[in-house]
């Protein structure tokens, strides 16, 4: 790294014009560089490993009701100079409407303000995390900060214990069983590093246990696992994404539990749509099995139809080129074999399906008859390797629905998750100023 001149009127140290000719001579960089490979373009995908499905349209669409859950947040400076202090403002909605009011509306010369307001019925949910350099009173030190900050947020919305008790009720499977003895691992305590089993019986009132081998204080939120990637040198920056895309699935799963307490015939009813696979990752990624019994237990007992929609990445880069080979209504289902050759670098592993420890449904492209194209996740009672369309839950019934949601305003874009970003996501301007003004402002320094 070259040296800098924040500290005085000396010049930089610039780098050098000609050290890449060391890299490019160099018989090991050439010996690597020739075993890299990169994936194929649509020219060079061979037609017999497309196995092309059409898609059955449901006789009568059981769907009456769209909730779109969406997330976003923002890191802005309170202190810039070193040492700095940053703190990201999050913004969640879960977007409800009517299936049959967005099919009025398609058929209307004119949109009238007061019916498109009936397609504009979200709620709001906010939360602030502490990201580098900043403490709350009380508390020993950033990462206790940032732990509190969760579990806080978590107990107050967006009720008083609803996510947490959300988040109870989908680890313990308290949705299908009353057995107190259930048991969640956690990986480390956030006090001494040591693993905790943490019994149902165990959580207290207050959502918190104690920790067997030190006698510390552990929120059930802390079975997240953030705390293992938070520093206090460093900061919690790293947390950011693992916890936007927990938090839009525990609305999901609060949302869920709510229909089964007030009216469980509304799940037969409604489609969820998430921006982005149906998946946890990093530090959260455990809580995809949990996950997957629920969506088990609800294709059993009731009906569940839910979908995650990609709107970038290798998977959406691959769709267009795969696509040209695809006719309007047909859908290609993906397993190993078609990832590993023609999407991800590598080979995989032959027993282990694609992204089995993170995600809990398959991935498929649809092209709609509109010729839209959609990579979407689809929830699976068990990954498969090679899945067969009967391992794709509701599949027919939700890429129906999801070819009459269409968007013209964005390419390949759906009108509920279209309009749940522009009323939760947040603008670097002037979204990410003003919000840096306001958290200076308010934060005692």
């Amino acid at each position: 790294m070259s040296y800098g001149n924040d500290y005085s009127n000396k010049p930089f140290e610039r780098a050098s014009k000609t050290s890449h000719t060391n890299i490019i001579n160099d018989t090991t960089v050439q010996s690597f560089l020739s075993k890299c490979k990169i994936p194929p373009y649509h020219e060079e995908i061979d037609d017999k490993d497309i196995e092309l499905l059409m898609l059955e349209e449901p006789t009568k669409n059981p769907i009456k009701n769209i909730i779109t859950i969406d997330g976003g947040y923002t890191n802005v400076f309170v202190k810039e100079d070193f040492p700095s202090s940053t703190i990201a403002f999050f913004q969640f909605g879960a977007l409800f409407f009517k299936h049959q009011d967005l099919l009025d509306l398609k058929e209307k010369p004119f949109i009238d303000p007061e019916d498109f307001s009936k397609l504009q019925n979200i709620q709001r949910i906010k939360l602030v995390v502490p990201t580098k350099g900043i403490a709350l009173d009380g508390e020993i030190d950033f990462v206790s900060s940032v732990r509190r900050t969760i579990y806080e947020f978590f107990i107050s919305q967006p009720e008083r214990n609803g996510f947490m008790d959300a988040l109870k009720w989908l680890i313990f499977e308290e949705y299908s069983s009353s057995d107190n003895s259930k048991i969640w691992h956690l990986a480390t305590c956030p006090h001494c590093s040591i693993g905790v089993d943490i019994q149902r019986k165990n959580v207290q009132n207050d959502y918190t246990i104690t920790c067997p081998h030190c006698g510390g204080k552990i929120y059930l939120t802390d079975i997240l696992r953030l705390h293992e990637v938070i520093d206090n040198e460093l900061g919690a920056g790293g947390i950011l994404g693992y916890l936007t895309t927990a938090v839009e699935q525990i609305i999901i799963v609060y949302l869920i539990k709510q229909m089964l307490n007030i009216r469980p015939s509304l799940l037969s009813q409604t489609l969820f749509v998430k921006d982005g696979p149906l998946a946890f990752f990093g530090q959260t990624a455990n809580l995809h099995k949990p996950m997957r019994k629920l969506m088990t237990f609800l294709n059993q007992n009731h009906s569940i139809y839910l979908v995650g929609l990609e709107k970038s990445g290798s998977f959406v880069e691959h769709a267009v080129q795969a696509s040209k080979k695809m006719l309007p209504k047909q859908m290609l289902l993906l397993g190993n074999s078609y990832i590993y050759k023609y999407i991800i670098p590598g080979n995989g592993r032959d027993s282990e399906p694609y992204a089995i420890s993170s995600y809990y449904g398959h991935k498929v492209i649809f092209k709609s008859e509109h010729n839209n194209v959609y990579v979407a996740t689809i929830p699976n009672v068990q990954a498969m390797v090679e899945p067969q369309i009967s391992d794709y839950i509701n599949i027919n019934e939700i890429l129906y629905n999801i070819t009459a949601l269409k968007c013209d305003l964005y390419y390949n874009s759906l009108v509920p998750v279209v309009m749940a970003n522009k009323l939760v996501s947040l603008a670097d301007h002037p979204s990410s100023d003003l919000l840096k003004t306001f958290a200076q402002e308010k934060i005692i320094q």
